[in-house]
């Protein structure tokens, strides 16, 4: 961890791609709009968003924020995310991409 005026940076940042098969996009946003309202609601989930390419109507992120890697790693194995998550995945026309981030400032 970085040391930033005498405070550790703990927040982690989650960035997930879905670079959709054509024609699922409204499917994919429907899964994602449950996926949302239950992760909000869970310990540690300071932010989580659905956004669309501006680029690409096919292409979705997952933005969120977890106060915690703890909370990250409870949230992957809750039960809406192991069953919604892999249904999204088979909608892309490539295997989702997540990067994770720890942010500094």
């Amino acid at each position: 961890k970085i040391k930033l005026s005498g405070v550790f940076a703990t927040m982690i940042r989650v960035v997930a791609t879905f670079t959709l098969k054509p024609g699922h996009v409204q499917e994919a946003v429907e899964m994602v709009r449950e996926l949302v309202e239950l992760t909000r609601r869970e310990a540690g989930c300071a932010a989580y968003d659905l956004a669309q390419s501006t680029k690409d109507e096919d292409v979705l992120v997952v933005l969120e924020a977890w106060e915690s890697q703890a909370h990250l790693d409870a949230h992957s194995a809750s039960a809406h995310f192991t069953a919604i998550v892999p249904r999204l995945a088979a909608l892309c026309a490539v295997p989702p991409v997540v990067d994770t981030f720890t942010q500094l400032i």
